[in-house]
């Protein structure tokens, strides 16, 4: 995202947890992912009110299900509960996502409020939120070109396994016969950066197993389709961008077994889905894209607010 902002003509100061201690410099701050990841610079925002930069904050993490999706969120685990009785800024559950971007909303925060997920943008319109659904897109910064490596590693699923219902459901599926892989703890690095780009070279087919019911993850989905092999997710609610049985197959835990070995013993129909995907993400779907209708909408936000007709501030700090 970084190389997109730049490339958009932006200066840009990029800082992981925080941010650059002078704002006078700053005309644009954008909290990525998750501003409760963000809990001092949010705070700082709230107190200093109209001298502040204009806030841009792109949302790709869970938020309750929208009304009438028929999805209910799981319950809690004890870990997600103990971080909200913490305050701890790495809870991330959809609740207190929610209950950030509420809070944010009673301070005229932010500028630009942007979704990964058109389901997270109609959960907040019941909720009277503005936000613009803006998808993850495509970036050859992280996600580079896939390898020719055997693909030898059949069935994995990439992502923390200290969530009760994943855990339930890869035992489900290791009693109907599949030998799934699982592998990304946040505890353990040896399946990121290059070795999660070969680890998923080596893989056919690539599980999307969330903590709630009906979440999108479009990371994951990014994750399998860059590097050509097959997500076979549940079902999604609001899937776009990608559609079911084009770009990816959806099915039930139940069904999965058999959709599973359908597809990894007729790898022409692998293929076929394998190379729409790796085609959309890669020529369509692009972080640029993405990039340039956040700066747009913060443009024309920003310039309503100030009525001078400037051009977009060059000062990006993240």
């Amino acid at each position: 995202m970084l190389a997109s902002l730049r490339a958009a003509g932006h200066h840009v100061h990029a800082a992981r947890y925080g941010a650059p201690d002078d704002w006078r410099d700053v005309d644009l701050l954008w909290l990525n992912g998750n501003a409760n990841w963000f809990p001092d610079v949010c705070g700082r925002l709230e107190r200093i009110g109209a001298r502040r930069p204009g806030v841009v904050v792109w949302h790709s993490e869970p938020l309750p299900p929208r009304p009438g999706s028929g999805f209910r969120s799981s319950p809690l685990s004890f870990r997600e509960i103990a971080k909200i009785v913490l305050r701890d800024s790495r809870a991330t559950d959809p609740y207190t996502n929610a209950k950030r971007i509420q809070r944010l909303r009673r301070f005229g925060l932010p500028d630009v409020l942007a979704v990964s997920a058109r389901s997270r943008q109609e959960y907040l319109a019941s909720h009277g939120i503005e936000s613009h659904f803006i998808p993850l897109g495509y970036d050859a910064e992280w996600l580079d070109r896939p390898l020719e490596l055997k693909r030898d590693v059949e069935v994995l699923f990439l992502g923390t396994m200290q969530v009760p219902r994943r855990r339930r459901l890869v035992a489900q599926l290791r009693q109907a016969g599949v030998e799934v892989r699982t592998e990304g703890s946040w505890n353990n690095r040896s399946a990121w950066g290059e070795n999660q780009r070969q680890l998923l070279n080596r893989t056919k087919v690539l599980l999307n197993l969330q903590r709630h019911p009906g979440e999108f993850s479009g990371m994951r989905m990014l994750l399998g389709m860059t590097n050509r092999a097959l997500v076979i997710s549940e079902p999604v609610d609001l899937p776009e961008p990608y559609v079911p049985g084009r770009h990816y197959i959806e099915a039930t835990v139940e069904q999965m077994p058999a959709v599973i070995r359908f597809y990894l013993e007729h790898p022409d129909e692998r293929e076929l889905i394998v190379s729409e995907a790796y085609r959309f993400v890669s020529e369509e779907l692009t972080m640029q894209a993405s990039v340039n209708r956040i700066l747009e909408l913060a443009n024309m936000k920003l310039l309503k607010l100030t009525g001078d007709g400037a051009a977009l501030p060059m000062e990006t700090s993240l």
